[in-house]
């Protein structure tokens, strides 16, 4: 048998390797994807609340709107924040499942917290939620900074 009966073999087997590889290949884009988020969600709301160290308390509520919580703690009290940001909807499919409604996907969050001393001035802030870093990749965290520190 001539060697180039074997071409359309090779190029068979290849192809099925690819397409083999491609659900780790996705698999490892994602994680990738989801670390480099990580990387600038952590980054972005650092700078973020690291610009209010010293402020006073009144000029984030001034930013920022009134807190959707107050807290007492140790040598201060925390004042929260709280941002919902929907899930985005999942585009419809043609893939056979069930007639049954699919459950709505919760909306992600992100809290932000500034604890200032009994002075009233910004001792430290800190962060979480699922969708900070949503809302960093949309550029609304770089309004949160405290105007002089932009």
């Amino acid at each position: 048998m001539p060697a180039s009966c074997f071409v359309p073999l090779v190029r068979r087997a290849r192809r099925a390797a690819i397409v083999r590889k491609a659900p780790a290949a996705a698999a490892a884009f994602a994680m990738a994807l989801t670390g480099a988020c990580a990387s600038i969600e952590s980054s972005t709301m650092r700078d973020l609340l690291d610009s209010w160290k010293g402020i006073p308390i009144d000029d984030a509520k001034a930013q920022w709107g009134p807190p959707q919580a107050v807290q007492a703690v140790p040598g201060g009290t925390a004042y929260v924040w709280q941002d919902i940001v929907p899930q985005p909807a999942k585009p419809p499919t043609t893939e056979a499942h069930d007639a049954g409604v699919e459950a709505p996907r919760p909306p992600g969050r992100c809290e932000r917290r500034l604890v200032a001393g009994p002075d009233d001035a910004v001792m430290w802030g800190e962060w979480s939620g699922d969708a900070c870093c949503v809302t960093t990749l949309v550029g609304y965290c770089a309004g949160l900074k405290h105007r002089t520190r932009q």
